[in-house]
């Protein structure tokens, strides 16, 4: 089970797609502040949005804990913007080139040594501070 994890945060960190897709199954369900994804395809294009926008990201890994088929991961993500980044707000933000260092929260269902779910959380109104966003541009109240 940790070993996936491992080996996925490993390839997260080398921005090796084929890699890092081949720790998910067949049809991985993955949920992030931009929704859920299904599918591999849909996966992979999430994975490379993310680099594109932060093409030098860096997760360094906190903590890791793991119980029976699931791990939670603390994590912090560090990179400088300068792609485009998508916004909740259907929005995509052109780079800011501005340094960002997020403490995130993974959570990973893993069966017959694959990643089945993926679930990413992160607090969002950080990130968009960071990224130089005034509170209005984050939508309506």
């Amino acid at each position: 089970m940790a070993d996936v994890v491992d080996r996925y945060f490993s390839a997260y960190n080398a921005h090796d797609l084929d890699e890092v897709m081949g720790c998910f199954c067949l049809k991985p369900v993955a949920v992030g502040p931009g929704g859920p994804v299904e599918g591999r395809s849909e996966v992979a294009s999430y994975h490379t949005a993310i680099w594109s926008a932060f093409p030098d990201l860096h997760v360094t890994v906190l903590r890791k804990v793991v119980e029976g088929d699931v791990a939670a991961v603390t994590t912090v993500g560090t990179g400088r913007h300068t792609g485009p980044f998508p916004l909740t707000t259907g929005e995509e933000l052109h780079g800011s080139w501005r340094y960002v260092s997020v403490r995130c929260g993974w959570f990973f269902t893993v069966q017959d040594g694959l990643i089945v779910d993926q679930q990413i959380f992160f607090d969002q109104l950080e990130l968009y501070l960071q990224l130089g966003l005034p509170l209005s541009r984050l939508g309506p109240p």
